[in-house]
C-alpha cells in the first residue's frame, strides 16, 4: 500500500482510488526478460510504488474547491518524480488524472533495455499503422500511446539518438518517427535530450 501522508497545507486522511486499471490491453512485452516498467503497471500496483498528499485545491472553482482537499500530490518513491493534480473539484478526478500524468513521465524517464537480436516490432505499433504508406499514428489518449513512445525513446537510446536507426528499426520512416516525437512537448524534450547526451545537434521538426 502506498503511504498515506497528510498534506503539508492540512491534515486529512486519504483513501485510495479503488480500482486496479486496464490501460493497456494490447500491452506486448517485447522486453519480455526484464520488470515490467512502472508506467505499464496496475493502478494498485503502481500506488504501491507511491506517496501521495491531499491538500486543499488553490485557484479557480470558488470557495467550495478551497475548502475540500481536492489537490493530489504524488511522489514516485523510487524515481522521485512527483505530478499534481487540483483542476476539479472532486478528489478522485484529481487522482486520476495526477496518475495519468505520472505514468506519461514514468514512460519518458524510464529505459528498458532492447535486445537487437530477438527484436521484432510489437503489436502496438503494427496495429496504429493506417492508411498509404502504412505511417504511425497513436493519440495520446489510445492505451497504445505510452507503450510506443516509451519504446521509441528505448530505441533511440540504443542508437545513440539516431533517428533515422530507431525509425528503420520500427519500420516507419524517419520523418513519421520525428512528427510523433514532436506532437508531444514532453516527449519531444526529453528525445533532444537524448540527442544532446549523445553529442548530436537538434532535432528540426
Amino acid at each position: 500500500m502506498p503511504q498515506c501522508r497528510h498534506s503539508p497545507f492540512t491534515r486529512q486522511s486519504c483513501s485510495l482510488f479503488p480500482n486496479p486499471c486496464s490501460l493497456f490491453p494490447h500491452f506486448s512485452v517485447y522486453y519480455s526478460n526484464m520488470t515490467t516498467p512502472s508506467w505499464a503497471l496496475s493502478d494498485e500496483a503502481l500506488w504501491a510504488e507511491c506517496e501521495w498528499y491531499a491538500g486543499r485545491a488553490s485557484g479557480p472553482g470558488g470557495q467550495k474547491r478551497n475548502k475540500t482537499h481536492s489537490a493530489i500530490d504524488i511522489r514516485h518513491t523510487r524515481t522521485g518524480i512527483t505530478v499534481i493534480a487540483n483542476e476539479h473539484r472532486m478528489q478522485g478526478e484529481n487522482r486520476r488524472l495526477a496518475l495519468q500524468r505520472l505514468r506519461l513521465a514514468l514512460a519518458l524517464a524510464e529505459r528498458q533495455e532492447v535486445d537487437l537480436e530477438t527484436f521484432t516490432v510489437p503489436e502496438e505499433v503494427t496495429a496504429q499503422r493506417t492508411g498509404k504508406g502504412h505511417k504511425l499514428a497513436v493519440a495520446p489518449d489510445n492505451p497504445r500511446y505510452l507503450p510506443i513512445i516509451a519504446l521509441m525513446l528505448d530505441l533511440l537510446v540504443v542508437y545513440r539518438g539516431q533517428v533515422a536507426a530507431a525509425a528503420h528499426r520500427l519500420d516507419i520512416t524517419t520523418t513519421n518517427f520525428i512528427n510523433l516525437l514532436h506532437r508531444e512537448p514532453k516527449l519531444w524534450t526529453t528525445a533532444q535530450g537524448l540527442r544532446t547526451r549523445y553529442g548530436l545537434p537538434p532535432l528540426k521538426p
